[in-house]
């Protein structure tokens, strides 16, 4: 690589099991002399389909490296992220991710890596995914959309773009998230949105797809649970905590006839299991228990006053109903209870 190249951004393609448009692709970025070096990450691709790596190999300004069995795109983009660190001149300004299946023009990378390069920010390049887009991508982003505004409060047209600009200074950040699969691109996301907001910029780019995008090894329904694993996980933890709990408080306020005092030996039993269980199943926190279990208690305190406000008045305006009016009272406040533990409770301390 010459010295004039040194201060081109890089190109970073993760493929699993490529056909010929990655090879059309590498070609016509070679033939550009926009970027200063291609990665080709071969994600363990059957030896057939290896075959369309072996151009590539020593020639100049491209790298292959290779995966011995398929690890997937997260560990694949890792990969090559942590390649470019290692070994990019110190004038590289970034490296731009580009998925292998021919989506993305040549002259839409340009401009993402141009963007980027000249804000020094994470850039993203954002479809309209309007008419024409399959039915599984519409769907899978429109998921992907929703649970990443409400794990963030932001809001991003595509979160399930492949075409990325990762600032140099900023690449160590995306290899400190720990999934490997589709839920990196998204997890990722979230991460760095979180951690520095506003400095996300959205390029807008063609709309481009091969045969209804059947080359995508995105898995609608099963990528889309995964991405929204910590969501789902919260959601079945939380039902069964309101199970419990009604059990309890139907049976208190059954002897008592007190909202109050049955409210208050419900929640009792249900914070530790809630408690216990957030930790280790929904968001995996191994660290400061003490700090988490006393943020957990105020957030506990505070809902156990609002939700009981809300039940009394409720019950007053309805003339009785007190365990439907409890029902809606828990469900309206679900989605806030979410949003403050996974935001600000059940992180790792420092972060």
């Amino acid at each position: 690589m010459s010295h004039s190249d040194d201060n081109k951004p890089w190109v970073l393609i993760p493929a699993y099991q490529p056909d010929e448009k990655l090879r059309l692709l590498v070609e016509r970025l070679m033939e550009i002399q926009a970027f200063g070096q291609v990665i080709l990450v071969n994600d363990g691709s059957s030896p057939e389909k290896t075959e369309v790596f072996e151009p590539f190999r020593g020639a100049e300004g491209v790298t292959v490296l290779d995966h011995a069995v398929n690890r997937g795109k997260g560990q694949a983009l890792k990969t090559g992220l942590n390649h470019f660190l290692l070994t990019a001149p110190p004038e590289t300004p970034g490296i731009v991710s580009c998925d292998a299946d021919g989506q993305h023009l040549t002259s839409d990378v340009i401009k993402v890596a141009e963007t980027g390069a000249r804000e020094n920010s994470f850039t993203l390049g954002v479809r309209s995914l309007g008419q024409g887009t399959p039915f599984r991508s519409k769907f899978g982003n429109m998921v992907t959309a929703g649970l990443f505004s409400l794990f963030t409060g932001y809001r991003l047209k595509d979160t399930q773009t492949g075409l990325r600009y990762y600032p140099r200074d900023k690449v160590a950040v995306f290899l400190q998230t720990p999934y490997d699969r589709f839920d990196y691109e998204f997890a990722s996301l979230v991460k760095y949105v979180s951690d520095h907001p506003g400095q996300t910029k959205q390029e807008p780019i063609e709309t481009v797809y091969l045969e209804a995008n059947a080359s995508s090894h995105y898995r609608v329904l099963a990528d889309s649970l995964t991405i929204g694993g910590v969501f789902i996980r919260f959601f079945f933890l939380s039902l069964s905590t309101a199970i419990l709990d009604y059990l309890v408080f139907i049976l208190v306020f059954y002897l008592t006839k007190h909202i109050f005092t049955s409210f208050i030996a419900a929640r009792a039993i249900a914070i530790i299991y809630n408690f216990t269980f957030s930790r280790k199943l929904v968001f995996k926190i191994k660290s400061d228990l003490f700090g988490q279990l006393v943020k957990y208690l105020g957030l506990v305190a505070l809902f156990l006053f609002i939700s009981w406000g809300i039940t009394v008045w409720l019950s007053d305006i309805l003339g009785g109903y007190v365990v439907l009016v409890k029902a809606i009272a828990e469900g309206g406040l679900f989605f806030i209870s979410f949003l403050v533990q996974s935001r600000f409770i059940f992180v790792e301390k420092n972060k």
